[in-house]
């Protein structure tokens, strides 16, 4: 009988594993596909920003609000905002249900992003590396060091944006999805806290955090494996911004 349970729960492991790998793959033909058709790159700069037809994925799904690339890493992907933060968790732009889901605004954040003080995006953190695996992955000091830059781009505006740090926090971290901060010196109170959970920040994150006039956080599960309470938040702080190059 032990024999049998033993064959039954590798049979079930083997399935759960080849539906994982069939995710996978969906969700990285999707993705694939949807960069072809509205994203060029751009001839400006050295970071090879892309330009989104943010006309053409309108017209896939108008919760489209923006798109975020980090140069040196596979971070390079639409954003929605839903009614609520579950509309987009296991959901592509598309409407199939995928496990990879869909990078989203908060659902009380301010559209299209970069508006508030703290813009938070969700992803998750997916055992074949894509998606927000990556901001998991800078909890580590030279995985942190390697991303200089992070950009959010909107129909309007291109946000440049350089990490302060990356925190390890209960999912219950209501902060990290607080899009305003009370009196002139909020900000920087909410950032002198939460650095107190960095595990990797920049050399120049303790001072810096005082003139941070906008904030990115990026937020993704502490676990690609099993159900975790952490979660790991990536905080960027604002330094540029221009109008979005148009394709």
């Amino acid at each position: 009988m032990l024999i049998a349970i033993g064959v039954v729960l590798l049979l079930v492991a083997g399935g759960l594993f080849v539906h994982a790998q069939i995710g996978y793959k969906q969700a990285a033909d999707f993705y694939d596909g949807l960069t072809k058709e509205a994203v060029t790159l751009s001839d400006e700069g050295g970071d090879g920003v892309p330009v989104i037809d943010f006309d053409a994925l309108k017209k896939v799904n108008e919760d489209v609000v923006g798109w975020i690339y980090i140069p040196g890493t596979n971070i390079n992907y639409v954003v929605v905002q839903g009614k609520t933060n579950d509309t987009y968790l296991r959901t592509l732009i598309s409407g199939d249900y995928n496990a990879n889901g869909t990078v989203f605004l908060d659902s009380e954040g301010t559209a299209p992003g970069l508006v508030d003080q703290q813009t938070t995006l969700y992803g998750h953190h997916m055992n074949d590396g894509s998606m927000f695996t990556q901001v998991y992955d800078s909890l580590d000091q030279e995985k942190f060091d390697s991303i200089e830059k992070v950009y959010y781009i909107t129909p309007e505006k291109t946000y440049e944006l350089t990490p302060l740090f990356t925190m390890r926090v209960d999912d219950d971290y209501v902060e990290a999805r607080q899009t305003t901060f009370a009196g002139d010196g909020g900000l920087a109170q909410y950032l002198s806290d939460s650095i107190k959970h960095a595990e990797a920040k920049a050399t120049d994150a303790d001072t810096e955090l005082s003139n941070a006039t906008k904030v990115l956080t990026l937020v993704t599960c502490d676990d690609a494996f099993l159900a975790q309470t952490k979660r790991a938040a990536m905080v960027c702080t604002l330094i540029a911004e221009y109008d979005t190059v148009q394709p």
